[in-house]
This record gives C-alpha cells, structure tokens and sequence, in this order.
C-alpha cells in the first residue's frame, strides 16, 4: 500500500511542480545569497538579505501547503482542504468557499468548517514564523495565539458534528507561491511595511504601529508580523508591542474575512461562519489581555 501511495504521489508531480521547486530553488539558492546583509534607508529599516529571507520563507510554507493541496486532491475532504489552503491562502480559501456556499446552500456547513480550519492554519503560521525569526517571544506570542486556536476549534469542531459528508469538494484555485513575480510583490510589501512601521514609531509611538497593523491586516498578516518581530529583534518594540501588533493585524484580517463571508456566501453561510470567526477573535482578545 504505502509504495502504490508513493508511486501515485510520484506520478503526480506535473511540469508545474518542478517548476515550482525549481522557482524555489532560485529564491532560497541563487538569489539570498548574493544579496547584501547590511542596513540602509530611512531608520536603517531596509536589509535586502533579511528581506529576502522572509520572502523565502513566507514563499517556503506556502509551497509545502500548495504542494500538499496538489497532492490530496479534492476527495479527501473539508479537514485536509482547509489545513492545506491556510497554509497557501487563507483568503483565496474564504474566497472559493464562500462561493461555493452561494451557489449550494446544502454545503453552507462544510464550507464553514473548511474556512475555520483555513483561518486557524494562520495562527499556526504565524507561530511557524515567529519561532524562525525571533524564537525569544514564542512563548508569550503562543499563550495568545493558543486562546485564538483553543476556542476556534471548538468552534469548529461543533460544526463539524453537524456535518452530513458527501460530495466532492471544489480545490481552492491558488497561485504558484514561488512564483518570482509573486515574490518580488511580497519583498516589495514586506520592505514598504517596515519602512512605514519604523516611521509610525518614530513619530507616533505603539498607537502608530497598531494603526498600521489595524490597516495592513486586512488583507496581509504575514508582511506586519515579520516586520514587528524585525523590530522587536532590533530592540525597537518589547515584546507587549509587537505581540499587541500582530493580534491587531489578525482580528483586522478575520473582520475582512468576515465581510467576504458575508458577502460572496450570503446569509446562510454567514450564520454558521462568523460566531467561529468571533469565538477566534474573542480567544485572541481574551490571550492578549491575560498576557498583560
């Protein structure tokens, strides 16, 4: 069994995989090294080699959940669907759900658990990235995090109780992540909020930080949070900064999230997705001022 499961998986990999790991490749191999490690621009706030490192690695997790959609395929259902498609893009998962809510209202609950688990997936990754790139604040970060994903998958798995199963899922269609144009996006991104946060600081304090969080979270956690666990490995934020930063960011990414539900899936998929999506945000809130 296992070798006729590796013969499958081997069989499975298509031109576009190669090249996938090929763009890789160049991202992590060719391109990283070259770059220069030195601090420039306005507050130092631009390293072209710590830049491109969160680009891999942001671009790394997203084409181990890609790859690992790929493979599973549609038919094994809404868990692995909505693991996978938070690690590509919890987004384009909300995204393709929530249509699929409104064109069968019928599968309103196994989209809601797909989407869910899809969101729950970020703070995992948000933990992923924060244990690479500043290893010292995981313990307090995950103590807020871990309220966000306790009372989520309950949530979650609530709804999962209600489930009937059946039908084969639709695939959230998703991009090459390790696509240089979708790299360079993300560099450019990620360069462009550390540039701002450094700013904000500097003329407003924490309030300015936390206002960008508010406004870069809506539809981007990833490029905030690496640039305040940047700042807070560089002794610019304490840890309470940048751990408040980064909880900003994501009850900013859930309301947005929250709006699409709403309006790509209509009423009935709203209904069971959103007191999931409070019961994470609550969770989330409930960490942060226990952390305080």
């Amino acid at each position: 069994y296992f070798k006729a499961e590796l013969h499958g998986i081997s069989r499975s990999l298509t031109p576009l995989d190669l090249l996938s790991i090929l763009q890789f490749g160049i991202l992590a191999l060719v391109i990283l090294p070259i770059l220069p490690d030195r601090n420039f621009g306005p507050y130092d706030a631009l390293n072209p080699r710590n830049i491109w490192l969160m680009v891999v690695l942001i671009s790394g997790v997203s084409l181990a959940g890609y790859a690992a959609l790929r493979m599973v395929g549609a038919r094994h259902g809404a868990a692995l669907i909505g693991l996978f498609g938070g690690l590509v893009s919890s987004t384009a998962t909300t995204m393709i759900f929530a249509r699929h809510a409104r064109a069968n209202a019928a599968l309103a609950r196994t989209a809601m658990v797909v989407i869910l688990l899809a969101n729950i997936v970020v703070l995992v990754r948000l933990g992923m990235v924060s244990f690479v790139v500043a290893p010292t604040i995981l313990p307090t970060l995950l103590a807020v995090l871990g309220g966000g994903m306790l009372l989520g998958v309950s949530a979650t798995l609530w709804g999962w109780r209600q489930l009937e199963g059946g039908d084969e899922l639709p695939l959230p269609q998703v991009s090459n992540p390790t696509e240089i144009k979708i790299a360079l996006g993300f560099g450019l991104l990620y360069a462009l909020v550390l540039v701002l946060s450094a700013w904000l600081q500097d003329i407003a304090g924490s309030r300015g930080l936390y206002l960008l969080a508010l406004a870069s979270g809506l539809t981007d956690v990833d490029a905030i949070t690496l640039s305040s666990l940047r700042m807070f490995d560089m002794g610019k934020l304490d840890a309470a900064q940048t751990i408040t930063a980064i909880t900003l960011a994501t009850l900013s990414n859930l309301a947005f999230k929250s709006g699409l539900v709403l309006v790509i899936g209509g009423r009935p998929l709203a209904r069971f997705t959103l007191p999931g999506f409070l019961a994470i945000a609550a969770g989330l809130v409930g960490g942060l001022f226990l952390m305080g």
